[in-house]
């Protein structure tokens, strides 16, 4: 049950990966927030031709790392503002949205699973938002905006790290829901959360009615019994 669990959490993750990156992609179109945004769209543009040449095996991997690095400097600080534009967006999906939702992205509500309090009732929206300070890569971009108030050598070095941080924590995650055993992320135990199949849940519900009505009746004898005592002894 637990891996099945993690699957559809799996599967809810790349959902909500591509919402947010849609979401994310539609303000660069917005121009007026930017006030680089002619130059941010030149080395965009830039950015993207290397990577077709490599597409087109103009340029072999090395030449790869090497142009982009080069670029990503440019890159980052001409678009800062979609840099904090994407933190945001991260913690009003992720936090705001999912509180009002009682635990649900789109993702999640797709694959019949929501986030619930580990040890009982009701989350506060902090919580939401420790998940997705851990999980959706706030960390990286916060160390990225940090990062390009240095010169380029020192910028390189942060995003280098930076980036490599944010991918082992992601695998990390990713194996502890998988392999732990109540398949809790690190993400999880921070916020006191667990993600739980809904229909486990409706299980669980149908299940205490049954017994409630097992109680019942189980008591309703008992007191037709005690009736016909009092009428044998009149």
């Amino acid at each position: 049950m637990t891996s099945n669990v993690a699957l559809k959490r799996i599967v809810a993750y790349i959902i909500d990966y591509f919402v947010i990156t849609l979401i994310s992609s539609a303000l660069v179109y917005i121009t007026f927030i930017n006030p680089r945004y002619d130059e941010y769209v030149e080395t965009s543009k830039a950015y993207n031709e290397i990577i077709q040449d490599y597409y087109d095996r103009e340029i072999d991997a090395t030449e790869l790392t090497e142009q982009t690095r080069e670029l990503s400097y440019e890159l980052n600080s001409n678009g800062y503002v979609y840099t904090i534009g994407s933190i945001v967006i991260i913690f009003l999906y992720y936090g705001v949205f999912v509180y009002f939702t009682k635990g649900q992205t789109l993702g999640k509500k797709i694959m019949g699973i929501k986030i619930v309090s580990n040890k009982g009732g009701n989350l506060k929206l902090h919580n939401y938002f420790i998940r997705a300070f851990i999980l959706n890569g706030v960390i990286m971009n916060l160390l990225t905006l940090i990062a390009i108030c240095f010169p380029e050598s020192t910028y390189l070095t942060i995003y280098t790290a930076a980036t490599n941080m944010d991918t082992i924590l992601t695998i990390v995650i990713f194996l502890m829901v998988l392999f732990y055993k109540d398949g809790r992320g690190l993400h999880d135990i921070l916020a006191g959360t667990k993600v739980i199949d809904i229909r486990d849940e409706n299980q669980e519900e149908v299940i205490e009615e049954s017994k409630e009505t097992e109680e019942v009746e189980i008591i309703k004898p008992k007191k037709a019994k005690k009736e016909s005592k009092k009428k044998d002894e009149n």
